[in-house]
């Protein structure tokens, strides 16, 4: 099960002390009650919230100790689903663009993912952050900088930041990597952008279409927003225009480069909720405010212009989008592939050796089928699909 690394969780504990140096951040009333009016305003706040709430030591100091560590560990999981075509860049320079990333979480998570697995090696990085806050840039750089004392001998590459309004012509900072970017992140910005615009998710195409050009051949833009149906749905929409405008295609989640089928029904959406082991900070402040952090949640996409892909692209191999739920005589999960989502279920008395590990399926791993039986009735075919006793069902990829 995937768990912060102690040096990640060591500076961002240093730096969060600092905004606050009277005060002892761990589980005091200003953490909580910050905690707590984040939550509030991320949830609730509606367009364009950027990173003010950064110029708040008080609020810098909650957003520091508790939504960093969450966000970090969200890209350092989809990293190592990356890690198949990290393999490349061994013996070359790997830039890195990090688009509003508040105090530098992308190239924190990088950096750091970097130092353990030498993947690429530490001293092949070259990184770039860019967000609207002074604010934010100067603790991008304080985080950088203790990181950098924690990982002592090892060098730590330098890093580049940059004051930018991100709505506005991003083609200076575009054109700074000269051959293109190998990685460019965006976490929590699209639902930000153009959020007054008529026609927003347009616009963030367009935006995200510039990214694009940016990349190199083997590069990737790593795409991650909230799980709510809101802020998913708009990243589905943004997808499926740039799948079907540019050349490129999904790496992961999706299996199939086809429009997007949570978005047929008004009220689907699709989101990961990823295991984890929450640092013992954000155990005893959602304790103490009420929250959940067992899992984490988000959506997102990986697109790259050289067709490469999680997994092979197979009609058998299917994506878990919901949890396998308990049911009178047999257990159901809803997958989805090219075809689109579909209902399948086995029956507690077709449990066998070769379907046993529809027991393990959760949300997020890709599976295969060798066999979906949908019997029919009064004429139609049912719509749940069984897997029966003779039938293969297997785990590709866990999520």
């Amino acid at each position: 099960m995937y768990q912060l690394s102690s040096a990640v969780l060591s500076t961002i504990t240093s730096v969060a002390k600092k905004s606050i140096p009277d005060e002892h951040p761990l589980l005091s009333t200003s953490l909580i009650n910050g905690v707590r009016n984040l939550s509030e305003m991320f949830t609730k706040g509606g367009k364009g919230i950027g990173t003010a709430y950064l110029e708040d030591p008080r609020l810098r100091t909650s957003y520091l100790s508790y939504y960093v560590p969450v966000n970090v560990s969200k890209i350092q999981l989809l990293l190592e689903e990356l890690r198949p075509v990290l393999r490349s860049f061994r013996e070359k320079e790997f830039r890195v663009l990090d688009l509003g990333g508040g105090p530098g979480t992308g190239v924190l998570a990088l950096v750091d993912w970097c130092s353990s697995q030498s993947l690429p090696p530490l001293d092949s990085l070259r990184m770039t952050v860019v967000d609207y806050s002074a604010k934010a840039m100067e603790l991008c750089a304080d985080l950088w900088q203790t990181y950098a004392r924690q990982c002592h001998p090892h060098p730590v590459p330098p890093l580049k930041t940059a004051v930018w309004n991100l709505e506005h012509s991003l083609s200076s900072v575009l054109s700074a990597a000269g051959n293109g970017y190998d990685l460019i992140i965006a976490q929590n910005l699209l639902s930000e952008l153009f959020a007054g615009s008529p026609d927003p998710i347009a616009q963030r195409t367009e935006w995200a279409k510039r990214l694009m050009n940016a990349l190199t051949k083997t590069g990737s833009l790593m795409l991650i927003e909230p799980a709510s149906r809101m802020a998913s749905r708009g990243l589905h929409l943004l997808r499926n225009n740039l799948v079907s405008g540019t050349s490129c295609s999904v790496y992961s989640p999706c299996l199939h480069d086809g429009p997007c089928p949570a978005l047929i029904k008004p009220d689907d959406w699709c989101h990961e909720e990823r295991a984890w082991v929450p640092p013992a900070l954000i155990g005893q402040i959602d304790r103490e405010v009420g929250f959940i952090k067992d899992a984490l949640k988000f959506s997102y996409v990986i697109l790259r212009k050289d067709g490469q892909t999680v997994v092979p692209r197979n009609p058998d191999y299917h994506r878990v989008v919901s949890e396998l739920r308990n049911m009178k005589g047999e257990k159901r999960v809803w997958l989805c592939n090219g075809k689109g989502r579909a209902e399948i279920g086995r029956q507690d008395k077709e449990s066998s050796l070769s379907n046993a590990a529809f027991e393990e399926w959760h949300r997020g791993a890709i599976v295969r089928i060798d066999e979906i039986v949908r019997k029919e009735r009064k004429g139609r075919p049912a719509m749940v699909g069984r897997i029966l006793s003779s039938g293969v069902a297997e785990i590709i990829r866990p999520a």
